[in-house]
């Protein structure tokens, strides 16, 4: 995200019938993530996963869910890339092989459950070997959008859900791109 980006972005409104997240609300919300990309405001990538929209009152359609989503999911990996001080590489899904590799998720919030860190380990593994293959891999976009974690045991290593959940989008994103390219060429 360059700061250009950081502005509110504009999303698509809901047709008639359907509820979309309040707009005051995800206007706001993403003016306060603006603020943490300018270094005025501290935002932590948990706290973005963890914040919850109302809908939008009845008749006035509000946005686009699932836009705001995945604006959401974006902003929380390049808002990790700016707290290491990292620079992502180029391209729309923004999710190489050393992104993988570097990946560190947060653990779960007290009280709640969490993922098995083996499991999703193992999984961080295949996912960077499929990234750095070049054409069809052993990992396709259906796979990774069935992937399944274990919970926890208890007093075990545990990784937050959302934030595990919010990556498998993005990962589910760039394995059907580059289906698309192979498929293409």
């Amino acid at each position: 995200m360059t700061i250009e980006d950081v502005r509110i972005p504009r999303f698509a409104r809901t047709p008639a019938g359907y509820r979309g997240y309040d707009a005051a609300e995800v206007d706001a919300f993403c003016e306060r993530i603006a603020e943490a990309f300018r270094g005025r405001t501290m935002l932590t990538a948990a706290q973005i996963r963890e914040h919850e929209f109302a809908s939008a009152a009845f008749g006035l359609g509000g946005y686009d869910r699932d836009e705001v989503d995945d604006y959401l999911d974006h902003a929380c990996v390049d808002l990790e890339y700016a707290r290491r001080g990292d620079t992502p590489h180029p391209g729309p899904e923004r999710l190489s092989p050393r992104d993988v590799q570097r990946l560190r998720f947060s653990a779960p919030p007290a009280g709640r459950d969490g993922y098995a860190a083996a499991e999703v380990d193992n999984f961080l593994d295949v996912v960077a070997a499929a990234l750095a293959h070049a054409g069809p891999t052993g990992l396709s976009s259906q796979d990774a959008r069935a992937i399944d974690f274990g919970p926890a045991e208890p007093g075990g290593a545990a990784y937050y859900a959302d934030e595990v959940d919010a990556f498998l989008d993005v990962v589910v994103r760039t394995l059907a791109e580059q289906e698309r390219t192979h498929a293409a060429s």
